[in-house]
């Protein structure tokens, strides 16, 4: 029977560096130390990592990323705006994934960001002329 997942406290990442930057401790033991899996361990140092001093991963900074994306999570922006539905609209029309579209507006400096669940959303209940764009094409 598997464990039942929660989110890193501020507490537990501040074990994590402690034990990882001064200690050196593996990874796997912080883990078992945690009552963690490593591979969450592992992801939480990957993704977070910020160049305060020098590029590496910051218990405090770590917990304020996680926080804004918990904000940010519950406040995306459907593809209400109709600057997105021209943007999502005109990639689709030219190839792209909806996958695809997803990634790029991540980076994109004056549109928000929609995950491609939320495109593929769109095209089957709003849009299903567009259908007809997708790789696949399901009806």
């Amino acid at each position: 029977m598997g464990l039942l997942y929660s989110h890193l406290s501020l507490h537990e990442r501040q074990l994590m560096f402690n034990w990882h930057h001064y200690h050196s401790i593996p990874i796997r033991e912080i883990a078992r130390r945690l009552g963690r899996s490593h591979s969450t361990i592992s992801r939480e140092l990957k993704r977070n990592i910020s160049s305060y001093y020098v590029p590496t991963w910051y218990p405090h900074l770590a917990q304020s990323m996680y926080e804004r994306k918990m904000r940010v999570r519950a406040q995306r922006e459907n593809l209400k705006s109709s600057n997105i539905q021209v943007y999502v609209i005109e990639k689709l029309k030219i190839g792209w994934t909806p996958e695809l579209i997803s990634g790029r507006l991540k980076h994109h400096e004056t549109l928000p960001y929609v995950c491609h669940e939320t495109i593929y959303q769109y095209i089957y209940k709003e849009a299903p002329e567009l259908i007809s764009c997708l790789a696949r094409k399901h009806k």
